[in-house]
């Protein structure tokens, strides 16, 4: 029997489980580090790298996550059990589109791995999974880090998948299990992985367009707060190979390359 979490009865990461889930995909991603409880799996994965050859893919994933970091060094927590915190370091080579553009395209992976369970899930610029509640609004259920770290590119990958009420950080976040969505995390964590390691093995020169398609942020009107905490508004009509975000304002289009983006009118409404 597994550890358990006393509290929510939550069984723990099973890693033969994972191995068993990626023999049914073409990966060659096999080399996977299970841990029960960490600070940080991408910090995890940054110290690994200093011993790690050039070429190396590595991944690490925990049950739960203390002192994990969204972007703009907000706290992702992962209570033991609930969520995937998943950290694969990958050479930037390897990567179909510009290092700036990676969280966006790692989101669509992430996405488009959800979207098989449900047609509900965004994608909010520029690395935030969302979920449409019931009652029409978005809410939070993933999101994605990337730090860069020498020759690599070290991907953070959090999706909420079974925390409850009580446990979401925010008004804001949901998970999935609260969505009616079940899905193992250790089959979550060999789709994710299988499908990474796809699109940079089979290119899909139309992921931007499909990126643009998921996406929650576009043909909406937004308040974008940027570094130094000014902000600006406009309407969100496309996002560029860069990554960049175009808004178009009264004095002309603007590219936003960082940012947090809140959504005044949105195009669910």
């Amino acid at each position: 029997m597994g550890i358990k979490d006393v509290k929510r009865e939550r069984a723990a990461l099973d890693p033969a489980l994972i191995l068993s889930e990626l023999a049914k995909t073409s990966s060659t991603w096999r080399d996977i580090e299970v841990f029960e409880q960490v600070s940080s799996t991408n910090d995890l994965v940054i110290a690994r790298l200093a011993s790690a050859n050039p070429d190396a893919v590595l991944v690490v994933t925990a049950d739960e996550q203390i002192q994990g970091r969204g972007r703009l060094q907000r706290v992702w927590q992962s209570p033991f059990g609930a969520g995937i915190a998943l950290s694969i370091a990958i050479p930037t080579s390897a990567f179909p589109c510009p290092v700036s553009a990676i969280p966006l395209l790692v989101g669509l992976v992430a996405r488009n791995c959800l979207a098989q369970h449900s047609d509900l899930i965004r994608l909010k610029w520029p690395n935030d999974l969302m979920l449409i509640s019931s009652n029409k609004q978005l809410k939070k259920v993933g999101g994605i880090l990337v730090q860069l770290q020498g020759r690599h590119a070290v991907i953070g990958i959090g999706i909420n998948t079974d925390l409850t009420d009580v446990e979401l950080p925010t008004e804001f976040a949901t998970s999935l299990a609260l969505a009616g969505i079940s899905i193992r995390r250790e089959a979550l964590i060999a789709s994710l992985l299988n499908a990474l390691e796809q699109i940079l093995n089979n290119p899909d020169p139309e992921w931007l367009t499909a990126y643009r398609a998921a996406s929650c942020t576009l043909q909406s009107e937004v308040l974008v707060t940027l570094p130094a905490d000014r902000t600006i508004s406009g309407f969100a009509s496309n996002v560029l190979i860069s990554g960049a975000l175009v808004l178009d304002t009264p004095q002309g289009q603007i590219e936003i390359t960082s940012g947090d983006v809140v959504q005044v009118r949105s195009q669910l409404t």
